[in-house]
């Protein structure tokens, strides 16, 4: 997450028989003999949303995904005269409906809130663009298209709207999964040395430390209790690497992923 920290997010576990004897659930074996259920668990749940928030969140609300928002675009017309707010709408409504088409359109017509008041609420709600739309914009035969994350304003003719809003919610998903990627190579490191691995634990950033670990339980836990960081996950297709253990110095096989988490 944006602040170093591990989240534990999606999960499986290995249950082996514990719960199919509490519960005593059977199967049949291939040699007609009962035989208590081997069980997995597999755990997605609403956390991931909450990863979702940590990760590409800023201070002034929600940055969604495109592909997740569930509303893709927001159309703001900005008005003052009854005629010109007339005039604004009909656009407003087209536009709207053109989008549509491809995406999840909401257009915001509420007459009680300034155009101001609307754009921090749908930033707030991490609406991935914004479409504004003003009486100087229809003689223009333009709209100003604006994306959350960069806060980026660029007019757009009117023909170009389409597929201009298409290709800039396909570069917001991206750019979101690159900027998240390279936050987390940047705030991921090797250590070998237990006394710097303790520093690091405590910067404001501690991120993943890939480390050597013995694989027992006893140095694991000491390392939680000496430094609060746990190990994440051991990677599935790590490299073969020969080291010692960044605590105990036993022998170790490979590296594994250690954090601080919530």
């Amino acid at each position: 997450m944006q602040d170093g920290r591990a989240l534990q997010a999606g999960t499986s576990h290995y249950l082996g028989q514990n719960f199919a004897k509490a519960f005593d659930v059977k199967f049949q074996n291939k040699d007609g003999e009962l035989e208590y259920v081997y069980a997995t668990s597999w755990g997605v749940s609403t956390r991931l949303v909450g990863a979702l928030v940590m990760a590409h969140s800023d201070d002034d609300g929600l940055v969604l995904p495109p592909k997740l928002a569930p509303i893709q675009v927001v159309i703001v017309p900005i008005a003052k005269k009854d005629d010109e707010r007339r005039a604004v709408l009909e656009r407003a409504e087209a536009i709207r409906a053109e989008l549509a088409v491809r995406h999840t359109v909401k257009l915001d017509d509420r007459d009680q809130y300034s155009p101001g008041w609307k754009f921090n609420e749908w930033e707030l709600k991490g609406v991935p663009i914004r479409i504004e739309l003003g009486p100087r914009d229809l003689a223009n035969k333009q709209a100003v298209l604006v994306r959350r994350d960069t806060r980026e304003k660029r007019a757009v003719p009117f023909d170009a709207l389409a597929e201009t809003a298409a290709s800039e919610l396909d570069a917001m998903q991206q750019a979101l999964f690159d900027r998240a990627l390279a936050f987390r190579e940047a705030n991921s490191r090797p250590l070998d040395d237990y006394d710097a691995f303790k520093v690091q634990m405590e910067t404001a950033l501690p991120g993943f430390v890939h480390a050597h670990w013995c694989g027992s339980a006893e140095c694991e836990a000491a390392i939680q209790e000496e430094t609060k960081a746990t190990i994440r996950c051991i990677p599935t297709g790590r490299e073969e690497e020969k080291g010692a253990c960044i605590r105990c110095g036993a022998p170790s096989e490979g590296r594994v992923v250690m954090d601080k988490a919530y």
